[in-house]
C-alpha cells in the first residue's frame, strides 16, 4: 500500500534552535527583530516634516506678536507643579529664545549639526512649554516627547547636510526599533485621544469645532451654508475615528501578506 507523505508541523516555543544548536530565548529573538535593518526614508521624511512644522510654528509666534503678548507684556504666569523656577527671560530674552528655537528647528529639518540641534530644540521647546500652564496644548506636549526621542534617532544619516559633509555617517538603513519607537509615540496618544473624544459635547454638540470655526467667520458662513450646519459634527466624527484607523493601519501594514 502506498503511503501518503506527511509534513510535520512545529508549534512555536518560547525559544528556537540556532543553526549551531544553541537555544535562543524570546528576548534574544526580540532584540534581533528590533535591530533588523529597515529603509531610512521614513525617518528622513519625519525629520524634514517635524522640523518644518515646528519652524512654521516659531514663525507664527513672531508674526502674530504672541511672544510679547504671552511672555513679555504679561505680569502673571501660572507655573506647572515643580517648575516654578521656569520663568520668561527678562528684556529681549524671549525673542532670543524663540530665535534659537527657530534656528534649531531649521537645523533639524535640513540635518545640519543634527546631534547638537536636536537636544537644543528639545530643551528650548520644553522650556517654552513649561512657562505657562494656561498655554497648555496637548500637541505641544507631544512635540516635547517627540523632540526628546529625536535626540537619539539617527535621522541625519541620509538626505542631510551632515551626511553630505561627513560621508562616513551615511546609511540607507536604520534599526527597526527607530520605526516602532515613532509609531508608538504617535499612535498611543492619538489612540487615547480618539477615546477621549467619545463624549456628548464632541459627538453631538460639535464643540469645540463649532466655536473655532465661528472665530473664523468667513469659514463658518461658508461651511454653514454649504453643509447645512453639520460640518462641525463631521469634523468631530472624523477626529474621533482617524486616530484608531491610523494606528491600526500602521500595525496592519507591518504584517500585511507578502
Amino acid at each position: 500500500m502506498q503511503t501518503v507523505p506527511t509534513q510535520e508541523v512545529q508549534i512555536a516555543e518560547p525559544y528556537v534552535q540556532s543553526p549551531g544548536g544553541a537555544k535562543v530565548s524570546f528576548l534574544q529573538r526580540l532584540c534581533s527583530a528590533l535591530f533588523q535593518p529597515v529603509d531610512i526614508s521614513f525617518l528622513v521624511f519625519f525629520r524634514i516634516v517635524f522640523g518644518g512644522i515646528t519652524l512654521w510654528e516659531v514663525y507664527r509666534y513672531f508674526t502674530h506678536g504672541w511672544i510679547a503678548r504671552y511672555f513679555v507684556d504679561t505680569e502673571l504666569t501660572f507655573h506647572y507643579y515643580g517648575f516654578s523656577w521656569v520663568k520668561p527671560w527678562p528684556g529681549r530674552g524671549m525673542y532670543v529664545h524663540f530665535a534659537v528655537l527657530g534656528v534649531a528647528a531649521a537645523c533639524v529639518m535640513v540635518g545640519f549639526l543634527y546631534r547638537f540641534a536636536a537636544p537644543v530644540f528639545f530643551l528650548a521647546f520644553t522650556y517654552f512649554f513649561l512657562l505657562d500652564q494656561t498655554r497648555y496644548l496637548n500637541h505641544f506636549y507631544l512635540i516635547c516627547l517627540i523632540s526628546f526621542l529625536m535626540c537619539f534617532l539617527p535621522a541625519e544619516r541620509a538626505f542631510s547636510i551632515d551626511a553630505l559633509l561627513r560621508p562616513k555617517i551615511r546609511s540607507d538603513v536604520v534599526p527597526r526599533w527607530t520605526l516602532w519607537l515613532l509609531r508608538a509615540q504617535i499612535g498611543i496618544p492619538f489612540f487615547y485621544g480618539g477615546i477621549a473624544k467619545l463624549n456628548r459635547d464632541w459627538l453631538l454638540g460639535g464643540e469645540p469645532m463649532r466655536s473655532w470655526l465661528r472665530y473664523h467667520s468667513y469659514l463658518y458662513r461658508l461651511f454653514d451654508h454649504a453643509c447645512a450646519g453639520i460640518h462641525h459634527i463631521a469634523y468631530h466624527y472624523s477626529g474621533s475615528c482617524h486616530p484608531h484607523i491610523g494606528a491600526g493601519s500602521a500595525v496592519a501594514y507591518q504584517y500585511r501578506p507578502a
